[in-house]
């Protein structure tokens, strides 16, 4: 874009942080230094084989590597990040802060011997309410940086909103039967990465994985977030 143009868009619509709310200055990006400066790194990207993330998705099918770029506290301006690009309609934002997180990942082999990323599925009507799967937008991040493609591996039906459940009914409302995979789309796959938006208790990526493996018991399944509750 024209420089000039620019300059005069910043005037008429100026550019406001996602996290904090306060205006942002030239050359920032995405969100505003202070918020960048204070976001919380997980760090999990230098053991991926073993983390607090890995711990929550321990279950009886094993996940090759999981990581997530920062950790999600609520009332906190990473909260009010994640909550624009999920429920503000800027799936954008997600999109390339995966994207970022990705052009990080990749140099240190994270995605070597990944054939396909597969987004968590979203229900019909969950799909309808909000107008896009915001773990489909962060895949496409994924992909902009890797040249991964993406398939449609998972159907969910529908269920209650995760978000205000405590850590056991969340494993009763993402359970068994709420997530299927898609036998066909899985052809040709050896390992599959599964992208989400944040790991709370690990119970809905839990019950992806294992549906995943129930089709297809001999793919690998690696998992990749954007953020990650803090284990208590």
């Amino acid at each position: 874009m024209n420089p000039i143009i620019e300059s005069l868009l910043s005037l008429l619509y100026p550019r406001v942080c996602p996290a904090c709310g306060e205006l942002m200055v030239e050359g920032e990006r995405l969100m505003c230094l202070k918020c960048r400066l204070s976001l919380p790194l997980t760090g999990f990207e230098r053991s991926p084989q073993w983390n607090p993330m890995m711990e929550k998705l321990m279950c009886r099918v094993p996940v090759e590597r999981c990581s997530a770029y920062f950790h999600y506290r609520r009332e906190s301006p990473q909260a009010r990040l994640i909550h624009r690009f999920k429920y503000g309609g800027q799936p954008s934002l997600g999109r390339e802060l995966m994207k970022e997180y990705a052009l990080a990942l990749k140099p240190l082999g994270f995605f070597d011997g990944i054939d396909a990323v597969s987004p968590v599925s979203l229900s019909f009507v969950r799909l309808v309410l909000r107008g896009y799967n915001q773990s489909y937008r962060l895949a496409c991040g994924v992909s902009d940086v890797t040249g991964l493609p993406i398939v449609r591996t998972l159907r969910a039906a529908h269920h209650r909103s995760q978000t205000r459940l405590g850590a056991d009914a969340r494993a009763r409302n993402s359970g068994r039967g709420v997530y299927r995979a898609l036998r066909d789309n899985l052809d040709g796959i050896d390992h599959l990465l599964l992208i989400d938006d944040i790991v709370t208790t690990g119970s809905t990526l839990r019950a992806c994985v294992e549906a995943l493996h129930l089709e297809r018991p001999e793919m690998r399944i690696s998992v990749l977030a954007l953020a990650s509750t803090r284990l208590d």
